[in-house]
């Protein structure tokens, strides 16, 4: 999936993951942790030894860039500012170099060792808040998806209602026009200079029973045929179906199939139309020139539990941003002779099978993504 969301930002401008060595010599970096550490160094080493408390604030004052160090850079950082804390300061506690911390030899030992574990604890700790922020970021984005779905199948649900209602009234006339039409063309010979407006009126008959077909099935989804499937066989489905179209097309189609199943519980047949509309959206957004289109199927894990994922890329222009937010709401089409409704129908059927659709400019460019729950383990 793409899903494509961007790694959150962690504590204290820290990112999600385990620091890299260019966060250790980050500006702020530098000036909390490595930049105090030498200032203190310098100043131990020249203060003299009969200066007793001045030596022993020094060594507390070392706690702060441990702590600093934790806290941006977590668990490496803390324990890091420590080791290098204690090798440069080992000479001035145990050696008479240049001066000699006055302390006794227990006390300045015991320092050291605490050094590690303020790291220690405080990199943990910092560690873990970091990973509770990002599984809480995780979630609210979940809660945010799960609302947007909830409130776009209350919408569709209602419209609907209004479409299929629309449909069959135009259906009734519709079949009148269809009987009419056929008792009345053996009438008008094949040389007949009305030949042309006839059969021109007979094909939009056909079309406008072939919108109202369309209504029908967004207002009233197919029953699914649920039952064990490997996602493997629908992408394979899919590259057979549109092969000949993306050929013509000059598209040049690629398909990455893993060699281990997917296993789902799903209908095979619907899967693969919602497999359909999107990559005959995408050969149609590329345009004459041709291009690019992947077809990908296999599993990611997903808060904890594992999901399945069907995805088309493509690398024709982006979708516009404020597109991005309603391409899967009825009647919202990008091309003026379609009726804005393969998407959504795409979008119901993938939530019939307790899954989500995104879409998002990733990818070869245009990346589509049905992310499905995996096949219940038996």
């Amino acid at each position: 999936m793409a899903s494509g969301v961007p790694a959150p930002e962690a504590a204290a401008g820290r990112s999600a993951g385990a620091p890299g060595w260019t966060d250790f010599f980050s500006r702020r970096v530098v000036l909390l942790v490595w930049l105090p550490i030498a200032i203190i160094g310098v100043l131990h080493y020249s203060t003299g030894a009969h200066l007793h408390w001045v030596h022993d604030v020094l060594r507390r004052v070392y706690y702060l860039p441990i702590v600093f160090g934790a806290f941006l850079l977590g668990l490496r950082g803390g324990l890091l500012a420590a080791l290098i804390i204690s090798v440069t300061y080992l000479p001035h506690a145990f050696v008479h170099l240049v001066h000699q911390d006055p302390g006794r030899g227990l006390e300045k030992g015991l320092e050291i060792v605490l050094y590690f574990v303020v790291g220690g604890v405080a990199g943990y700790l910092a560690d873990l808040e970091v990973r509770r922020r990002v599984q809480l970021q995780a979630a609210v984005a979940e809660q945010q998806r799960l609302t947007k779905q909830l409130v776009r199948a209350g919408r569709l649900s209602a419209l609907g209602e209004v479409v299929a209602g629309m449909a069959h009234e135009i259906k009734n006339p519709l079949h009148a026009l269809a009987g009419t039409a056929e008792v009345v063309d053996p009438l008008i010979p094949a040389e007949a200079e009305e030949r042309p407006l006839w059969e021109l009126h007979r094909a939009e008959i056909e079309r406008l029973r072939r919108v109202a077909d369309r209504f029908l099935s967004f207002s009233s989804p197919a029953r699914l045929e649920v039952g064990p499937l490997d996602l493997r066989d629908v992408c394979e489905r899919l590259v057979d179906l549109v092969g000949a179209d993306a050929r013509q097309k000059d598209v040049s189609l690629e398909a990455e199939i893993p060699d281990a199943p997917v296993r789902i519980s799903g209908d095979r047949d619907q899967l693969a139309q919602v497999g359909m509309n999107i990559v005959l959206n995408g050969i149609k957004a590329l345009g004459q020139d041709g291009g690019r289109m992947r077809i990908s199927v296999g599993s990611e894990p997903h808060q904890g539990r594992a999901r399945r994922f069907l995805r088309v890329e493509n690398d024709g222009p982006p979708i516009p941003d404020e597109m991005l937010e309603h391409i899967f709401d009825p009647f919202h089409s990008g091309d003026e002779s379609g009726t804005g409704l393969g998407l959504s129908i795409s979008a119901r059927i993938v939530e019939q099978h307790d899954g989500y659709i995104e879409a998002a400019n990733e990818g070869l460019g245009v990346r589509f993504s049905v992310v499905l729950p995996a096949a219940p383990s038996r």
